[in-house]
Formats: C-alpha cells, structure tokens, sequence
C-alpha cells in the first residue's frame, strides 16, 4: 500500500495567534450559545467556501494519480458535518470536470486496491491520524490520503501534518459546524472559541470537578 500522507507539504489558510475575530453579534448565533462563546473564529461562508477548493484540490489529485474508485472514511461522530459538506463539493467539482470517479463511504469492508481517503474534522494531537494510518498500513490499499478541516497549533502535537487541510488555527478550544463540547454546540453553524463560563456551564460532573482544582484547564 502507498501512503500518500508525506508526499507533499499541505496547503491551508493559516489563522494567526493574534488574529482579528468576527463580531459575533454580526452572525446569525443562537441565543442560547452567544455569552458562552469567547469569539467567532470562522464565519460558515469562509468554511463552505474553503471546502468547495480543498474538494477541488483533492479531485485533481485523485485523477493526477488515475484513481477508479475513491473510499471516503470518516474519523469519530464530530467530523460528520464536514464528510458530508466534503462529498457534496466533491461530487460538484467531478461533475464540472467531467471526472468519472465514483465515491463511496462503505469503509467498513475496505477492499484491496484501492484508493482511500480519510476525512478528520480537527487534528490536535495527531497521534489518532498517525494511529489509523498505521492500521491502513496493514492493508492492501493501492494509496491513502487525508484531509483535515482544521489543524491545530498545539505543543502536544506529534508533528503530524495531512495531505490536505483547510485551517491551520491557533491552541484553542473550539466548537461549532459539528464540533462539540459534551455534546453543546454541535448545531452552531460558525466555528467559535467557547469560553469559561461555557466550558463550566456544559461541563459533566468530572468535568466540573477537575474545572474546580484548575480553572485554567481546557483539555
């Protein structure tokens, strides 16, 4: 199998650490989520707008490496709104190109040779990305690539960087467009940072044990 996570540096929209963010009284924010939100990072226009050229980006590799068939994964419940934006996009980008790809999401029973895509919805860490690719390793895949919609800027990263990306952001704790805290916020179309009133309030009862001994705390 060939891994094609290495083969490139990926290109992303990098956000700063000091970065002007949106008013967020100048979007359409549910009232129940407004004062439990530090700052709007990400408008959803600029997100599905991103998407439409990584989705672009991702059909012309595919056909740069005469891919039949693209197996599309999905990493945890949080990545699904940004799977299905993906595909869409995808799906027009094929149609405009005149691109015969077929897509599937039926990764349960991959199959040998051929061509997976794996979609992830933040990467923090990296270790659960390099975790799966691993695991993939263990297959007959003819290649494997990954897309991120975000990536993040953080010192417990392994280094870990995918092929495709659509935000490079700083360490903060976000929610929104299916990124969620505790299950809250998933239905917020922006990507926002929560702040901690918000991360005290949603908290379980763990959550607000370990708030309590450090207030601080955002893991």
């Amino acid at each position: 199998m060939k891994s094609d996570q290495q083969k490139k540096p990926v290109t992303v929209v990098v956000i700063p650490d000091k970065y002007q963010a949106y008013e967020i009284s100048h979007f359409c924010v549910s009232p129940k989520y407004v004062e439990f939100l530090d700052r709007l990072m990400i408008p959803n226009g600029l997100i599905k707008d991103r998407i439409e050229k990584v989705a672009s980006e991702i059909i012309e590799h595919f056909e740069s490496i005469k891919a039949q068939h693209i197996t599309m994964m999905c990493v945890l419940k949080g990545g699904f709104k940004f799977f299905a934006d993906l595909i869409d996009a995808m799906e027009r980008t094929i149609r405009a190109r005149g691109t015969p790809i077929p897509i599937s999401t039926d990764f349960v029973r991959v199959r040998s040779y051929v061509d997976i895509l794996i979609v992830e919805d933040i990467i923090d860490t990296g270790k659960t990305m390099t975790a799966l690719h691993k695991y993939l390793n263990t297959l007959q895949a003819r290649s494997v690539t990954d897309v991120s919609l975000l990536l993040k800027r953080t010192p417990l990263s392994c280094g870990y960087r995918p092929y495709f990306a659509g935000f490079e952001i700083p360490d903060d704790f976000v929610v929104g467009y299916a990124l969620d805290y505790n299950d809250y916020f998933r239905d917020l179309h922006h990507i926002c940072v929560i702040n901690n009133a918000g991360m005290e309030y949603f908290a379980v009862p763990d959550d607000k044990n370990r708030l309590a001994d450090d207030p601080k705390s955002s893991d």
